[in-house]
């Protein structure tokens, strides 16, 4: 019975034994599991600390890039300006010349660039103005020009806008053989509908005879 008892006590031992050997093994992979993932949680953490480091490199970089941008372009207004200036200066020795928000507009009345009646002719005096004008717009790059032909109120409206239109292209056609690009020259005519001067008398007609050469700088809008 002795014997027995101590059998039967070394069989529990042995059971015991192998329940504690089996939650510890059970405890290891637990313990395994666990340190995998905090290793796991660590390289994701180091990820996204990674991520927002390159996030606020490009941010940064992206800023000066702006900052940048944004001097080159102040540089560019600055020369542009100061080549509008140099051209509105060379300009008002030819012609009354005032600027606009982009660019500058010429004024050829009728006092000095003078149309015989009914005709889109253009005689020697406005031949050798827009010689000088086309001289000066050679020397300079980066514009379009807008050619706008204007009439006074006698004759039917539209009379006047294709009259307005001819002496416009006969302005152009000018400048271009001066050697402006066709390209960049524009053409519109607004008859008697856009008056410098409002009214019917002999002084108000002469002022609303008129061609204007809108000079719109083509490489920065100004503001």
């Amino acid at each position: 019975k002795t014997t027995q008892q101590e059998s039967a006590a070394v069989e529990a031992s042995s059971r015991s034994a192998e329940q504690a050997a089996a939650r510890a093994t059970v405890a290891a992979e637990e313990r395994q599991q666990a340190e995998s993932g905090r290793q796991q949680a660590e390289a994701a953490a180091q990820q996204a600390q990674s991520g927002r480091q390159q996030a606020e490199a490009a941010a940064q970089h992206a800023n000066e890039q702006a900052q940048q941008a944004q001097s080159k372009m102040s540089e560019m207004q600055r020369e542009r300006e100061a080549e509008l200036d140099r051209m509105q200066q060379a300009l008002n020795r030819v012609a009354e010349t005032r600027r606009t928000p982009n660019g500058m507009v010429i004024l050829l009345p009728n006092s000095i660039f003078r149309f015989a009646f009914d005709k889109a002719d253009l005689n020697e005096t406005n031949r050798e103005l827009l010689s000088r004008i086309a001289g000066i717009f050679l020397a300079s790059k980066g514009y379009g020009l807008s050619v706008y032909g204007y009439t006074d109120d006698v004759g039917t409206a539209d009379y006047n806008q294709q009259l307005s239109v001819r002496r416009a292209r006969a302005v152009k056609d000018y400048l271009v053989q001066a050697g402006i690009d066709p390209a960049i020259v524009n053409v519109k005519g607004y008859g008697k509908t856009s008056p410098l001067i409002e009214g019917s008398g002999s002084e108000a007609r002469a002022k609303n005879r008129r061609v204007e050469i809108a000079v719109t700088d083509s490489s920065i809008r100004f503001q």
